[in-house]
């Protein structure tokens, strides 16, 4: 083996064993002439830095500060070694800027297939405005699509990333969990129900019902649980036109009660079921698993991450919910 063959080695092995906080302390020593001095201003007690300066001294295998009655002073590879520990430091506070000007550098478009009126909900508000504010230079594209359609994209590798819903046990695609969204069943300003709340949801097995050509897993569930939607009243895919439908009298029908709270419709459909009796899907933020994600996508899945991965809200819970109550009781007043 030649000699610059075991040097190298040898520098693979020490790089690899060393405890690079040792650096930190004996830079502080350094720079500040003393065991004591160095141990305040990094908040540890002085017979802790005399320890690490002598850990740090075996590992290098030589002396790095002869001690006097005014402090320490370096010695000659102490020195050395004091002027690649302030390279080291400088290379790492320079990291933030560093990091800074790549984000900044980032550019191109991120494409995400989602479902429609994703605007009212807020989380996502957050996750798409720091994005932007981030990464001035990427083009956000969102092509509107049904949720089963969105899930196809990301298995197939078409895109990269899409929010929705999801079956459950799918383990081709990766989920952050956005909400947990309360699916109300809603009727129109003038059916016979309006004002009452149902107990009983067999009871509207004979009544008509709104429905979509893509309804999530947990719609489907409800309804042959209960034997609801029978009757097809009317087909709508978009969430706007269902809820027209509904308003419209058409027939009753599942909708997502955050989106309809915060939409123009609220007054005017009325949610038939207990709250803790509707069922319940949650909305996801998704991407293919194992995929290597572009510079644009990973960024925002990275900043989808950080507003996301906290404590998830829990099913949604109107706080205007009291209202309710006093709106049926002025109806029956009627």
């Amino acid at each position: 083996m030649s000699k610059s063959k075991s040097i190298s080695d040898a520098g693979v092995v020490f790089s690899r064993n060393i405890d690079w906080n040792l650096f930190k302390i004996f830079c502080q020593i350094a720079q500040r002439g003393g065991i004591g001095a160095a141990g305040r201003a990094l908040n540890r007690q002085q017979p802790s830095v005399s320890a690490a300066l002598k850990r740090l001294e075996d590992h290098v295998g030589a002396p790095l500060c002869v001690r006097t009655s005014k402090g320490v002073t370096l010695t000659v590879f102490g020195q050395r070694l004091f002027a690649i520990c302030e390279e080291m430091t400088s290379s790492i506070q320079n990291i933030p800027h560093a990091a800074s000007i790549a984000k900044e550098s980032v550019s191109g478009v991120v494409t995400l297939r989602v479902i429609s009126n994703l605007h009212l909900v807020s989380k996502l508000n957050a996750v798409f405005s720091e994005f932007h504010r981030c990464h001035p230079k990427i083009e956000i594209k969102l092509d509107v699509a049904p949720w089963p359609l969105v899930l196809q994209s990301l298995e197939a590798g078409d895109l990269e990333l899409g929010i929705g819903f999801s079956d459950e046990r799918d383990e081709r695609i990766t989920k952050i969990p956005v909400i947990d969204q309360v699916q109300q069943l809603y009727c129109g300003p003038g059916h016979r129900l309006f004002g009452r709340t149902i107990t009983e949801p067999q009871l509207l097995r004979d009544e008509p019902f709104v429905v979509t050509s893509h309804e999530p897993l947990q719609y489907g569930q409800y309804r042959k649980r209960f034997g609801l939607g029978r009757q097809v009243g009317g087909i709508a895919d978009n969430l706007q036109e269902r809820m027209w439908l509904i308003q419209l009298g058409v027939g009753i029908g599942f909708l997502p009660r955050p989106i309809v709270d915060a939409s123009t419709f609220a007054k005017m459909l009325w949610p038939l079921l207990a709250e803790d009796a509707a069922p319940v899907c949650t909305l996801y933020f998704m991407s293919a698993v194992n995929k290597v994600r572009s510079a644009p996508a990973q960024s925002l899945w990275e900043t989808a991450l950080r507003h996301l991965r906290k404590d998830r809200t829990g099913p949604y819970q109107n706080s205007e919910s009291g209202n309710h109550g006093r709106r049926a009781a002025a109806l029956s007043a009627l």
